[in-house]
């Protein structure tokens, strides 16, 4: 009985329209490339109070960033400011940007094509898998708060911060972005020696590998992150937007998961429309049981033999899981062996 009532709970349409989110997996992080500018992040951060937005491309190597700022964000000006950047350094290998529709363009995608550069697309709805470019967007965005705060130029604080980070040793690297881009150290207004010392990129790669695996172990720990248990073919609910303070945090109606790969999950709506999610956003849902996935009771007391039929008509069961009333059995031909000692009048 007490399965058959955890069983009805989980299955409850209702309560899993508003139950809580699933729990993130574990962190998988991204593996340091072997050299700089191979493989890049880009996003816009924006709009900003003065209608300008910052795009910003971000080396997964060196953690070199370069921004752009722009108020017009079509896909050919997007282009230009690569192309720009690319004349400077070089063509990467491989892009990953968000779904947005700048970065879903056919120019975008043609203008990669033709230069040989393969596009990554993130899962829709899911920023942080591009948490490269998005950590650099929140230093940014503190920096222009603080300069609109003290009424300075942003632009020109934007510039002197990225002086700043590039010539600091990076907390995961332990080498700063423009040495490892470059392979020297920029030159600044503070006192330094100068080092002729050739750089070893084994102790960086070891060294990134450490701090990447210290924090998912942090990060996995503090968000409770659990492997997903999805399999192609669930039905799965999927997040929705809140609308109102009435919106369920999930779709009333279940989707199909079609693929999952990693940590993105591809659903099908029953209308045949394909989605793809973060597996955050896609909870298994717990399908209710048939009427008639339960053809009998079983008697709670076993191994006793039964030959009569007489219903006791007080003890008849009714449960959305049983569906219509029915009789519990009860006569025996013989008394169970705890009525020994007493005198029973038949």
């Amino acid at each position: 009985m007490d399965k058959d009532v955890l069983r009805l709970v989980r299955s409850c349409h209702g309560c899993q329209l508003v139950s809580a989110m699933p729990n993130p997996e574990p962190l998988h992080p991204t593996q340091m490339p072997t050299g700089p500018w191979q493989d890049l992040a880009i996003d816009l951060l924006g709009p900003l109070p003065s209608k300008h937005y910052v795009f910003v491309v971000v080396d997964y190597y060196s953690r070199f960033y370069e921004v752009e700022i722009m108020k017009d964000t079509t896909t050919a000006k997007i282009v230009n400011a690569l192309e720009n950047m690319f004349s400077r350094y070089g063509l990467p290998r491989s892009i990953t940007s968000d779904n947005g529709p700048q970065f879903r363009s056919e120019v975008f995608k043609e203008y990669l094509n033709e230069n040989g550069i393969n596009h990554r697309l993130v899962t829709p709805l899911h920023p942080a898998a591009n948490g490269e470019v998005e950590r650099q967007n929140r230093s940014l965005m503190k920096r222009i708060r603080i300069a609109h705060a003290q009424s300075q130029d942003w632009k020109r604080e934007i510039r002197s911060y990225m002086f700043a980070y590039r010539t600091t040793p990076h907390s995961t690297t332990g080498v700063s972005p423009a040495e490892l881009m470059f392979g020297r150290k920029l030159r600044t207004k503070l006192p330094q020696i100068e080092e002729l010392e050739y750089r070893n990129d084994e102790e960086v790669q070891d060294r990134d590998a450490l701090m990447k695996h210290k924090n998912k172990l942090y990060v996995d720990n503090k968000r409770r992150a659990e492997e997903s248990d999805l399999k192609k073919g669930d039905a799965v609910l999927v997040k929705q937007s809140q609308q109102n303070k009435m919106s369920t945090p999930f779709h009333a109606v279940p989707y199909t998961l079609v693929e999952k790969q990693g940590n993105s999950c591809t659903v099908e709506s029953p209308e045949g429309v394909k989605y793809k999610r973060n597996s955050t956003h896609v909870k298994k849902y717990q399908q209710t049981e048939s009427d008639t996935s339960q053809e009998s009771i079983e008697d709670p007391i076993q191994n006793e033999d039964i030959s009569g039929d007489i219903v006791d008509p007080q003890v008849s069961i009714s449960s959305p899981m049983l569906g219509s009333p029915r009789a519990v059995r009860t006569t025996r031909n013989c008394l169970p062996k705890r009525f020994d000692d007493f005198v029973m009048d038949v």
